[in-house]
């Protein structure tokens, strides 16, 4: 009998198989750790805007900053780059708008990823 050299094709599909398994669970381990981190991403930043619209509510109507950016201490905590900004508008004669946007740009520079809270403030008690 004569040695076979080389390998049979059931030992080639196998490994074949095993390779294309290896590689979809590099691929969903990878794309895993995208979706926590910016997960993690967007909960830093809503908790930027939360505090700020509180900080905000409870200055009162008067108190109401104008239109601009904010500095928070958890800004750092984002990517290079992140942004907090403070929309203010007049809502009618009594009631002012407030957004805050938190906004950064992804690892990947290709998107940016923002939060948006908005509340009302009036000058006296719920809404008119």
């Amino acid at each position: 009998m004569k040695a076979s050299r080389g390998f049979s094709l059931i030992e080639i599909v196998v490994s074949v198989f095993i390779l294309g398994v290896m590689l979809l669970l590099l691929q969903a381990v990878t794309r895993n750790n995208v979706l926590v981190r910016t997960g993690r991403y967007e909960g830093i930043a809503l908790s930027i805007a939360r505090n700020k619209l509180e900080s905000v509510r409870s200055g009162g109507y008067t108190s109401v900053p104008a239109t601009g950016s904010f500095s928070d201490s958890l800004t750092s905590s984002l990517p290079l780059g992140a942004t907090a900004l403070i929309t203010t508008s007049a809502f009618n004669a009594k009631t002012k708008q407030v957004t805050i946007d938190v906004s950064w740009r992804d690892s990947n520079l290709t998107s940016t990823t923002s939060v948006s809270l908005s509340t009302l403030i009036t000058q006296v008690g719920g809404l008119p």
